[in-house]
């Protein structure tokens, strides 16, 4: 029993002591280049396609938006929310929609220069979850999402969130949903 106790008060120092150390993110943190957290090409597609090609395309590459172009230079975005509302709220046909007609067109854009702290602020500030950086040419460089930025916030804090403690599972007497 005395071991017991032990392990359980060595625990909750860890809990509770341990992980009250703080770590501070500088600002210059927040001045990198955008471009410094994704370097792939991003998925685009041309307009005339359909949404339910655009669709198809977006369950293949696993991802939640596609960058429409024409001749190669930026003319809107498509996300799954856009196919959602725009095609089976309005009870549409996916196969008789081109991309163009339910895109958001022009959609705000940045450079591959623009820091990250420009890039969150436009962000939040516009409700996105995705910013196309483009070139000088408004030619796509890349896609950043809300998930690139908090993976670079979060590997400033990889050992605390990596240490954690689990937390007990709450479990109620009548048990509800899946």
């Amino acid at each position: 029993m005395a071991e017991d106790e032990e392990m359980l008060e060595e625990e909750m120092y860890q809990m509770f002591v341990e992980s009250e150390r703080s770590t501070v993110i500088s600002a210059s943190a927040f001045e990198k280049e955008v471009i410094t957290l994704k370097r792939i090409n991003p998925i685009s597609v041309e307009e005339g396609i359909t949404a339910q090609d655009a669709m198809d395309s977006m369950l293949k590459h696993k991802i939640g938006c596609m960058l429409v172009v024409k001749k190669g230079k930026l003319t809107g975005i498509i996300t799954e929310g856009d196919i959602a509302r725009r095609i089976v709220g309005a009870k549409k046909d996916a196969l008789k929609v081109n991309v163009e007609n339910i895109m958001t067109q022009n959609p705000e854009c940045q450079e591959p220069d623009a820091s990250i702290a420009f890039v969150l602020n436009a962000m939040v500030v516009g409700g996105y979850r995705h910013i196309p950086i483009v070139d000088k040419k408004l030619s796509p460089v890349a896609v950043i999402s809300v998930n690139d930025i908090m993976r670079y916030l979060v590997s400033f804090f990889s050992e605390e969130i990596l240490n954690l403690p689990p937390k007990p599972i709450l479990r109620t007497k009548d048990r509800e949903g899946a």
